[in-house]
């Protein structure tokens, strides 16, 4: 009887450590598999993670506090600001400038980003790279909007599209945080 209860016990918990390996092996980042699909600026959709959203969400309370416009998402200036984290968490280094000197313009355009036939357009960007707590959405927005250089971007009305890329790494590699910021007129 103790030996049946026994394997019975066994066979549970080797269940529930296969169970616990599978939700693992599907879900090893819980902020990537947790998409929220928003508008952007043409009117099409785009899957941001949950800490992109809440990057936007601040951008966007603190402009509407300050009775500026809201920022709509743009596809191209989020798929430059994702590769740009990315390469920054993965080259270990924390630059404007891509890892072989590309500029920010030069940057979004090779992404897609151009000013083309408008006759006026402007593009920034905010970056950040920081572990643990300090590397949270909320966190590097606070330490942004405390400092000048930062701030202006976030606060400049003439900015009406945006993108956000955050990665995160693994261990002790931190977050990396890229917003660029750009005008189309």
């Amino acid at each position: 009887m103790i030996a049946r209860r026994a394997i019975v016990v066994l066979a549970a918990a080797i269940l529930l450590a296969t169970a616990l390996v599978g939700v693992w092996a599907a879900n090893p980042n819980e902020a990537e598999a947790t998409l929220i699909t928003i508008e952007t600026c043409d009117g099409g959709a785009i899957d941001l993670t949950s800490d992109e959203k809440q990057m936007l969400d601040l951008h966007n309370q603190i402009r509407a506090n300050e009775g500026l416009p809201l920022l709509c998402v743009h596809p191209v200036l989020t798929e430059a600001a994702r590769a740009h984290s990315q390469e920054m968490l993965e080259k270990d280094y924390i630059s404007h400038a891509s890892f072989d000197g590309e500029a920010i313009l030069d940057r979004l355009e090779r992404f897609g980003y151009s000013f083309g036939d408008y006759s006026y357009g402007a593009y920034a960007e905010n970056i950040g790279w920081a572990m643990g707590q300090k590397g949270a959405s909320d966190s590097m927005f606070r330490y942004w909007m405390e400092s000048p250089d930062h701030n202006v971007n976030i606060l400049d009305k003439k900015f009406l599209e945006v993108g956000v890329g955050i990665q995160a790494g693994s261990g002790s590699e931190g977050t990396a945080h890229t917003v660029d910021f750009g005008t189309r007129l």
